[in-house]
């Protein structure tokens, strides 16, 4: 079997390029940020393969470094699956260690309402203990559905079922109640 077949050689080879190839697309990520490959792995390809199946490498996997910052050496990198390897980008947002993607994932909520509540002035507490309104379940005849569903089943907007219980109606007559039609003076 040639070298180039090796899954690892790959990995290897790619590591290279975006260090030291000025061509590559993610030189200017690596390379030109000062991101260099360990001398013994930089130079022989055995070394790197060794270090790699005596450190965890399995298909799938992906070489990860651990201080984003720091070189290709065997002291700052593992093996980890897509889901670290995306948690551990420069461009993350971190809050009290843990980017908001973790912070999704602890919360049930996702990524884009926990980031438009902090953006919003919420603190990062009240971001995700904060129930998100538009999956509250409600019970109806005996049948549960979230905001959404019952919405569409009475025909009354989401945003209206939700603004109304943020208003502090009870949720069935939210989204039970049609909305008003016309155009309504308020008395001053």
């Amino acid at each position: 079997m040639r070298v180039t077949n090796i899954p690892l050689y790959g990995v290897w080879n790619t590591m290279k390029q975006r260090c030291y190839n000025k061509n590559n697309h993610k030189f200017k990520d690596y390379g030109l940020r000062g991101i260099k490959v360990a001398a013994e792995w930089k130079e022989n390809f055995w070394s790197f393969y060794k270090w790699a199946n005596s450190h965890g490498y399995k298909k799938g996997l992906t070489i990860d470094r651990i201080d984003v910052n720091g070189n290709y050496e065997p002291s700052n990198c593992r093996w980890v699956g897509q889901k670290t390897q995306q948690n551990n980008r420069r461009n993350n947002c971190v809050i009290n260690g843990k980017t908001l993607a973790e912070w999704a994932d602890k919360s049930d909520l996702s990524y884009s309402a926990i980031r438009k509540r902090i953006n919003s002035g919420m603190s990062l507490a009240e971001a995700i203990s904060k129930p998100n309104r538009h999956f509250v379940n409600v019970t109806i005849n005996g049948k549960t559905k979230n905001l959404t569903e019952w919405s569409k089943i009475y025909g009354v907007p989401m945003s209206l079922a939700s603004t109304r219980i943020k208003r502090g109606w009870d949720p069935v007559r939210a989204i039970t109640q049609p909305a008003r039609k016309g155009n309504y003076r308020h008395a001053n």
